[in-house]
Formats: structure tokens, C-alpha cells, sequence
């Protein structure tokens, strides 16, 4: 009687078998599920995005966040719950104490060995970003059946940050020579540590860890007495940001396979042809490309959610319009000439859709934009395949019709409609034109741009200005926008921060960045939300028409800023800078101490 059961695996067995012990592997990473295309995105947490069907976004966007309800971000999909990590991280210390005495090649177990380190410092860092200093569970002995051993007190910012660079340092040891050629696509590789290195020490540099500043700028952390749980004691600042300057720069010369992409090619291309370039590259299916460092790759014949084109795509093409971008986001994309847009601008008013710069034709979905041929049954209405946001005549001085894409045609799913006007075009490719089939995708987690602008914000912190804009004026050419010529430090720090957060808008970057930065009381896109209202009334002598286009021929077309207030109050206070440990946590393990401002 004495048979191993057929659906479980015995823990000694995973060590004596390398196939077990990969599919335990596999396990970790599943942690990252739906990566960042799970119905409900951080993105719509931040000033990129609207969530359209409301739920805990309006608690978490609102301000309105407590110990005992995190809104949208206390949800598995955020990414921030402490159970999950905390679970991840046992299985990774499983894996760093028991793989050097397994039964199987040693190849095998090298790269399994920096992989649990590499996604335990993974998983602490995102721990750290959301809640500061965390306790450091290292050891499968560290917690037993012990109630007492649960009461594991926070360990200051410094001593996991400290942590973590150690589990890379030991990941790296392991992964030596692992690459994207070499390594199955999206496991951890040699240069995955690297980046994430830059990641973590850019963190460790911002406003947001330095204790002068923090409490200089945020009224609620002057008082707040335990500031080490936040802030990063080691170094000057300049130390720092040399330390980020030189981890970036030593993936940059040496990118194990790795390069930025280049877009405009030899500078002859339009700005919608540079735009279809950028759009194409975040749509590469299952392969990924060199600037990918560390991805979540979706297949979708294997039915994973993160292969949903439905959750962002136009009502009017049977999607559910999920994630739509704000207005204030679309007024940060450039002027083609390198200018801002401005509102105040008669020229800019009157057609905000023109002369934009090149990453806004390959991101945003617009009245007038080219999309997929639409469903059979919307054909008529709309044989040119154009998002219709817009409300237009179709006989002048009649009644205005609303676009297929809109909250208001009832031939369309007027629930799934975006409020802002606009929907999400960059990671949008439904297979064979049909929002409804799944297509296989690439969630990029680092990128190899991500490392660039790290080295970049580094120089410009140091005020090395020229070595700054080498970089980023490298990058601007490759997305077809004019070199930035000022070399004044304030000037090009706002330049480079509004090109990082539209280069990696809808990466889970923006909401960091932020709070790094420590402008989120400020940023107007989290204290208030706006969309676009359109209407095309015929011009004089237009006959009747039998569907209406985005067409400047034919119809005078006004744009008008709509206030989403009434849908969802936005608000950032000064205790949205942290995240709330939840009470059921602290009750649980009574040696924590709550964060600044709950």
C-alpha cells in the first residue's frame, strides 16, 4: 500500500529529478500570471488610463485608500499582494537551499539556482517599492508552526535593498553566460540581472528615499519617526547615481545580445510610418525582440488571459473597452516639431489629431485613426474602418449621430464605449482583425530602452548634461523626434520624464516614476481626469451624407476637454506616496509598523 499519490510530488522528489524541479520553477513564475494585461491595469491607476467600468479604481484613484481596503491595488492582479510574494519568496528560498544537493546536471541546477535568486530579489524589490523596508524571511526554517515565529519585525529600506543587490550579485554568478539566444524565452538571463539592477538602484536614488528631501517635500513623512523603513542611508546622493550610472552603463557596452530599437531608419520615414514601426514592435507575438530583457510571453492557443484583445479594444469592434487613455496623456505626446501641444494654441485646438509626433500614431487610438476592417454587421456604417469617437451631421443642421465607438450608438455595446474619446492602441493586435480571438503577446517586465533612460536620468541628476543628451537625443532620433538643444538640467529633466513616461506608457512604469519623483500632489492627471468631446457639423454646400468619417473635407470638426470628474474623482494626497500594510497583516504579525499617513 505503500504508493506515492499520482497528483501530488513529495518535496524530496522535486531534487532528484531536473524536470520536476523546472516545473517547480515554472510555478514561481506564474506569479506573474497575466504580467500587465489582466483585465484591470495599473495603468488606469496612474495618468495614462480611465478604467471604464469603474470598480476599486475609484476608491484607489480617489485617495480614499486605507488600512483595511486598498482598492484596486489590493487585488491579485495589482501585483502588490504580500501573500503572494511572501509565498514566492518560500519557494525561492526552497529552491537556494536544496539545489546544490540535487540529483541532476549541474548545468541545470546552475541555472535554476540564479533564477530563484534572481526572482526573490525580483519580488522583495516589488515589495520594497510598495511598502518600503519588509521583513526579511530568507530561510524555510526562518517561520515554523511557532506562532511566535511570525512575529518577523520590518527591516529598514536600506537592509533590503542591500538584500536584494545580493541576490543579484549571486544570480549573476549563476547566469553567467545565460542570453536571450541561449535561454527559453522568459526566464531569467544574465542580462535580466543586470537591468534589474539599474531598476533597483534607480530606486534607491530617487527623491523618494532621500531623507532631506522626503521630508522636505512631504509634510506627513517629516513627522512620521521611523524613516529608515523608507529611505536609503547609504552614500551621497551623487554616490548613488554614480552607482546607477555605472551598473547601466556597463549592460550598455556590453548588452549580451541586446540593442534599442530603431524606428525611423535613416530619417526618410513619415510620422505615421514611424508610428505603424513602433506599434508593429510591441505586437511581435511569441518571439520577442532585442530589446526585451525580461518578458512574459502569452501563446494563445493556450488560452491565457493575457492573450485578451477584447479588455481595451473599441466597443465598436465588439471589445470591451477597458483601459482608454486620458486626455492629459495625449496632450504630453510632442508636436512632430518637438514642441509641447497646447490647448491655447488655435492651430493645435482646432486639429489636435495632426502633426503629433510619432509614438502617438503608434500608441493611441483617435476619431479618424486606422484600425481593422470592422465586424460584418458594422460594415455599412463604417466601410473605411476608422475609430468614430465623435458625434457628426450627416445632413447640415439635422441631428448629430454618434460614432460606432462611442458610449451612445445603439447599434454597438454602449457599456464597453471609452468616456475619454480614445482607446489603446499600442499592444493592440487582434488576430485576423477580430477583437474577439486571442493573439499570442509579449509583455515586456525590462526593456533594454528601460536601461538607457536609467543611464540617462542618472547623467542628468549629476548634471553631466552633454553625456545626457547623447543618450537621449540617440533614442529621439530612433523615434523619429528632433534633438533636444537646452542644457539647462531643470529643462532637460522635464523633457526626459515626459518622453519616459509616453516611451513606457502602459508598462507599469508611471506609477513609480511618480512617486520617485515625488510629483504626484502636482501632476494633473492624478487630481483630475479629463477626456475629448467631438463634433463635425457639415460644411456649407456638403450634400447629405450616407455615413459620416473623420474628414476635414466635408465636415468642420470642434474638440472640446470633457471632465470625467462625475465619473471618477481623482485625488493624489501625500499618503498615496505609500501603501497602506494592511490590517490583517499587522494583526497577524504584531511586530509591524504602519507607513506614514494611516
Amino acid at each position: 500500500m505503500d504508493y506515492d499519490p499520482l497528483t501530488e510530488v513529495s518535496a524530496s522528489a522535486v531534487w532528484t529529478d531536473g524536470a520536476l524541479a523546472e516545473a517547480y520553477m515554472y510555478r514561481i513564475y506564474f506569479t506573474f500570471q497575466d504580467a500587465g494585461f489582466a483585465e484591470e491595469t495599473l495603468a488606469s491607476a496612474t495618468d495614462e488610463c480611465f478604467f471604464t467600468h469603474g470598480r476599486n479604481y475609484r476608491i484607489t484613484n480617489a485617495g480614499a485608500v486605507t488600512m483595511t481596503n486598498l482598492g484596486y491595488l489590493g487585488q491579485t492582479q495589482s501585483g502588490h499582494q504580500w501573500a503572494r510574494m511572501y509565498e514566492q519568496i518560500r519557494s525561492c528560498n526552497d529552491f537556494i537551499e536544496n539545489i546544490d544537493g540535487a540529483e541532476f546536471d549541474n548545468r541545470d541546477k546552475n541555472q535554476l539556482k540564479g533564477e530563484a535568486y534572481f526572482l526573490r530579489a525580483y519580488f522583495y524589490h516589488r515589495l520594497s517599492r510598495a511598502f518600503g523596508g519588509v521583513p526579511l524571511v530568507l530561510h524555510l526554517t526562518q517561520l515554523t508552526d511557532d506562532p511566535e515565529s511570525f512575529q518577523v519585525p520590518r527591516s529598514t529600506y536600506t537592509q533590503v535593498i542591500d538584500q536584494v543587490l545580493s541576490d543579484l550579485d549571486q544570480a549573476e554568478t549563476s547566469l553567467t553566460g545565460r542570453t536571450f539566444a541561449n535561454t527559453q524565452k522568459g526566464r531569467a538571463t544574465q542580462a535580466a540581472v543586470k537591468a534589474l539592477r539599474t531598476r533597483v538602484l534607480i530606486d534607491a536614488a530617487s527623491d523618494l528615499r532621500d531623507e532631506p528631501t522626503i521630508s522636505s517635500k512631504v509634510s506627513i513623512f517629516s513627522s512620521y519617526a521611523n524613516k529608515d523603513l523608507w529611505c536609503y542611508s547609504k552614500g551621497s546622493r551623487a554616490d548613488r547615481w554614480n552607482a546607477v550610472k555605472t551598473a547601466a552603463k556597463n549592460l550598455i557596452d556590453n548588452p549580451l545580445g541586446h540593442a534599442i530599437p530603431n524606428f525611423a531608419g535613416d530619417g526618410s520615414l513619415t510620422a505615421e510610418e514611424i508610428g505603424d514601426n513602433y506599434w508593429a514592435h510591441f505586437n511581435v507575438e511569441n518571439e520577442g525582440t532585442k530589446d526585451h530583457i525580461f518578458s512574459r510571453y502569452f501563446l494563445f492557443t493556450k488560452g491565457e488571459s493575457g492573450t485578451n484583445q477584447r479588455f481595451n479594444g473599441p466597443c465598436g469592434y465588439r471589445a470591451w473597452g477597458g483601459n482608454t487613455p486620458v486626455q492629459d496623456l495625449v496632450d504630453a505626446y510632442w508636436m512632430a516639431d518637438g514642441t509641447p501641444f497646447d490647448w491655447t494654441n488655435p492651430a493645435h485646438a482646432a486639429a489636435p489629431y495632426k502633426d503629433r509626433e510619432p509614438r502617438f500614431y503608434g500608441s493611441i487610438l483617435f476619431d479618424g485613426a486606422p484600425w481593422f476592417l470592422r465586424p460584418a454587421e458594422y460594415r455599412t456604417t463604417d466601410p473605411n474602418n476608422k475609430i468614430q469617437t465623435g458625434w457628426y451631421e450627416l445632413e447640415s443642421g439635422k441631428d448629430l449621430w454618434p460614432g460606432l465607438d462611442t458610449r451612445y450608438n445603439s447599434a454597438t455595446e454602449t457599456w464597453n464605449g471609452s468616456f475619454t474619446g480614445y482607446y489603446l492602441k499600442k499592444f493592440m493586435n487582434p488576430r485576423d482583425g477580430e477583437h474577439r480571438n486571442n493573439q499570442s503577446t509579449v509583455f515586456p517586465f525590462i526593456r533594454m530602452t528601460e536601461v538607457y533612460f536609467n543611464y540617462i536620468e542618472a547623467c542628468i541628476e549629476l548634471n553631466e548634461i552633454a553625456e545626457a543628451l547623447t543618450y537621449l537625443n540617440e533614442y529621439r532620433a530612433n523615434v523619429g523626434l528632433p534633438p533636444v538643444t537646452t542644457t539647462d538640467q531643470a529643462e532637460v529633466r522635464e523633457i526626459f520624464r515626459n518622453d519616459s513616461r509616453l516611451e513606457f506608457m502602459f508598462e507599469e512604469h508611471r506609477y513609480w516614476d511618480v512617486r520617485r519623483w515625488l510629483i504626484g500632489t502636482t501632476a494633473p492627471g492624478f487630481n483630475s481626469v479629463y477626456g475629448i468631446n467631438i463634433t463635425g457639423k457639415l460644411k456649407p454646400g456638403v450634400p447629405k451624407q450616407d455615413f459620416f468619417e473623420h474628414d476635414e473635407t466635408r465636415w468642420t470638426l470642434t474638440y472640446e476637454r470633457n471632465d470625467l470628474r462625475g465619473e471618477e474623482a481623482r485625488e493624489f494626497p501625500e499618503k498615496l506616496y505609500f501603501l497602506p500594510l494592511h490590517r490583517d497583516w499587522m494583526n497577524s504579525n504584531t511586530a509591524l509598523i504602519q507607513n506614514p499617513g494611516y
